[in-house]
């Protein structure tokens, strides 16, 4: 970002020839996720967002529910999602856990949880996929949004956790 004074001025980019443009701007909103702490540092802006690891599984079931699961030991959540695969099978995103971690790679012990707890269930579940994601959260698990104290435009929209999918896009409005 590009600081004059207590104004940002604007983003500086690259262009396909390395050259650097400062593309100008009224107004800047972070909204970077787990990146959000890193930009935000380089510019004397206090965001308290960390990374928190989270576990994906996307199953597919003849069990067609409507609604949202919540896992045995309330490890994490079965969601359906709108796809019907090629056997007619409902798919379902298994989400859950959450470990503090710079490591991005799925723990396959965590992966057979969520599994186990599904098959309560989903007992003819078949995984179709699994991954591990790092999600934006804040000490308080409050999202961060609005001005920041630093620079009157600068804005932050950061820090949603697992609900960034869910309740982002209305923070737009904010």
């Amino acid at each position: 970002l590009e600081v004059n004074g207590e104004v940002l001025q604007g983003m500086i980019t690259m262009d396909q020839s390395g050259n650097r443009i400062t593309r100008e701007a009224d107004k800047i909103v972070v909204a970077l996720g787990v990146n959000s702490t890193s930009l935000c540092t380089n510019i004397h802006v206090t965001c308290p967002v960390y990374p928190a690891k989270g576990h994906l599984v996307t199953v597919s079931s003849t069990h067609d529910c409507k609604y949202n699961l919540t896992l045995d030991g309330g490890i994490g959540y079965a969601a359906p999602m709108a796809n019907i695969d090629s056997e007619g099978r409902r798919l379902y995103r298994l989400s859950g856990f959450v470990d503090f971690t710079p490591d991005k790679d799925a723990n396959y012990e965590r992966i057979d949880a969520l599994l186990d707890a599904a098959r309560v269930h989903l007992p003819d579940l078949e995984m179709i996929d699994a991954s591990a994601c790092h999600r934006p959260i804040s000490a308080d698990d409050r999202p961060l949004i609005g001005p920041s104290a630093r620079y009157s435009n600068l804005y932050l929209c950061t820090g949603f956790g697992s609900r960034g999918w869910s309740i982002g896009l209305g923070s737009g409005s904010v």
